[in-house]
């Protein structure tokens, strides 16, 4: 029969030890374990007895302060192994943390480690500094703390095309881009939209070294050895976008071309940006002529630091709202409204200055007609810097996107129906100006010319395409559908229950929410909403790149790895990845 510990054995100097079913009695002053059998009060006292006769007549109170004692060095012992595992996740959480503000691994040890360890040591004191300095923090361990991070969130979405929920999780949107970095060579970089936990997510996938050329099929084969790693299939993708340059859209050997190879049906986007920009980069010769007068006007000042100078001392001096111009670039579309509107509101110190240098740039700065012009060319290159603003963004589709450029057509159709009856508030700044009928005409045809640039370049941007997509519950035309998804549709709109809640959803969850109750709809609406409308991320991962692969950065070799970590959305799995390592504190 097995004995159970009393409370009273402490007296003996016996505490319980080993499972609580079969207790064994545990002498606290020899550290010895006796067989269960010996928890009786006459064993223990003839153990104390004739083991330990100079403590036999100690009071209770005396054994009691032994365990207190033992059990406090024990909680200290157990408190110093878990220190490494717990510098060991806290090693993990700075790599991603450096990794997230594109910062360098050296910065861990030489910044965030001596910070660490002098705020802990004048707050908590000495001993905590202490342990803080174990927390590993050095280049190379933060360096693999990295690679650690990217190899889980790669596994997690690897694990997600591998074991998906249903069929419409197997289904992907790619976006692809290439450019050179800091160091000379070809990056590609890819992001990926899918669905997950019923919505629509956008993750980037990879950036990888063009190790030779830059053609489609260089671009094709180092994007399909990821697809293949990442666990995908061609067959389930949904679409694919990219600029549009010959390496990507070329019709015998472009990037798409391959792509559509490997899965005839993939919808090809080219980016609704960078057509935008493509539409709207062409003025008439006389406002593109004035255009290049102010660009050599700032261009003068700008590039020369003494100018420069001078010119900041005068905008002080005339208590100006700026200080200095803006320089206009080519490859940043948002700059030349930039430029324009800012030197509109330096326009009396801009004369000043140029007056006081007596530079001949071959037309009057004085000319008010020219003023006009400049005006009316930075109120108009604001709204279409607006417009490009508004097509950019994560949760930007074919439908929004579409709707945006929709809806500034009809804008520009407005405008010249306005300032052909002489109402010029759609240019507020334009407005003000004494002489702004002048130039009514050449208004006229600017905004006519756009609109034919526009429809050129975005020509079904009219169409109500995607109308049943946006509000399935309305009397929408629905084109390029199946018998089928026509019923359902019918079903839908009828559906009383799904309308009260529609507008509490996004279109993305709503579309996919309803997959099991109309399948055939549903996958089509998905598959209108899945796709990029522009190469947004791509952009947004250039930038990344940008600051991670800096001049004293160069030769940086794990960008992959940085990226991933800086751009996931997902969190990596901590518990999982220290449980594969073995913690060491940092010596």
């Amino acid at each position: 029969m097995t004995k159970m510990y009393k409370e009273d054995y402490i007296g003996y100097g016996f505490i319980s030890s080993g499972p609580e079913d079969a207790p064994l009695p545990f002498c606290l002053i020899c550290n010895s374990a006796l067989s269960n059998e010996a928890l009786v009060p006459s064993k223990l006292k003839r153990h104390l007895e004739t083991k330990h006769p100079a403590v036999k007549a100690q009071p209770k109170e005396y054994f009691e302060n032994i365990r207190a004692q033992q059990n406090k060095q024990a909680k200290k012992l157990t408190n110093y192994l878990k220190l490494p595992e717990k510098g060991l996740i806290a090693s993990y959480k700075v790599a991603q943390l450096l990794a997230k503000r594109k910062k360098a691994h050296t910065e861990a040890e030489s910044v965030i480690a001596p910070a660490l360890a002098i705020v802990v040591e004048t707050i908590l004191g000495p001993d905590a500094a202490e342990k803080v300095k174990k927390v590993p923090l050095s280049n190379d361990t933060i360096s693999r703390r990295i690679e650690d991070l990217s190899s889980d969130l790669q596994d997690q979405i690897c694990e997600h095309f591998d074991t998906p929920d249903d069929e419409v999780s197997l289904l992907w949107s790619l976006q692809v881009d290439e450019s050179t970095d800091v160091s000379g060579k070809a990056q590609l970089l890819a992001f990926i939209r899918f669905i997950k936990d019923e919505k629509c997510v956008n993750e980037f996938l990879f950036c990888k070294d063009l190790q030779t050329t830059t053609k489609g099929e260089d671009i094709f084969n180092v994007v399909n050895e990821n697809i293949l790693l990442f666990k995908l299939q061609w067959k389930n993708c949904v679409s694919v976008c990219t600029d549009g340059c010959p390496s990507m859209q070329g019709n015998r050997k472009g990037f798409v071309t391959l792509v559509r190879q490997e899965n005839p049906n993939v919808l090809v986007v080219h980016c609704m940006i960078h057509r935008e920009a493509l539409a709207f980069k062409s003025l008439p010769k006389d406002l593109m002529s004035v255009l290049d007068q102010v660009i050599t006007v700032v261009n003068f000042i700008k590039s020369r630091p003494l100018a420069s100078r001078l010119f900041s001392q005068l905008c002080e001096a005339m208590d100006s709202d700026y200080k200095c111009l803006l320089y206009h670039t080519n490859i940043r579309w948002l700059s030349r409204g930039k430029v324009l509107k800012r030197v509109v509101q330096l326009k009396a110190e801009l004369i000043s200055f140029l007056e006081a240098e007596k530079k001949d740039f071959g037309f009057s700065i004085h000319d008010e007609i020219w003023w006009v012009k400049v005006t009316f060319l930075s109120d108009l290159f604001d709204k279409l810097n607006s417009l490009n603003l508004s097509l950019q963004g994560p949760s930007e589709n074919i439908i929004t996107a579409s709707s945006k450029l929709k809806s500034f057509g009809e804008k520009l159709s407005l405008w010249q129906s306005k300032i052909s009856k002489g109402v010029f508030d759609c240019f507020p700044t334009y407005n003000e100006c004494a002489s702004n009928k002048e130039i009514t005409p050449e208004i006229l045809y600017t905004l006519t010319h756009l609109q034919s640039a526009l429809q050129h370049y975005f020509p079904t941007v009219g169409s109500n395409e995607y109308g049943w997509v946006s509000y399935p519950f309305g009397n929408n035309e629905a084109t390029n559908l199946t018998t089928e998804e026509e019923e359902q549709l019918i079903d839908l709109k009828n559906d009383a229950v799904l309308k009260s809640s529609f507008a509490e959803k996004s279109l993305d969850v709503f579309w996919i929410s309803i997959n099991k109750l109309y399948p055939a709809i549903s996958l089509k609406a998905i598959k209108i909403i899945l796709p990029f409308a522009s190469s947004w991320f791509c952009e947004f991962g250039f930038s990344a790149l940008t600051e991670i692969k800096s001049k004293k950065r160069e030769r940086l070799l794990t960008i992959d790895a940085e990226i991933r970590v800086c751009l996931l959305t997902l969190e990596p799995r901590l518990d999982r990845i220290c449980s594969q390592k073995q913690a060491h504190p940092s010596h």
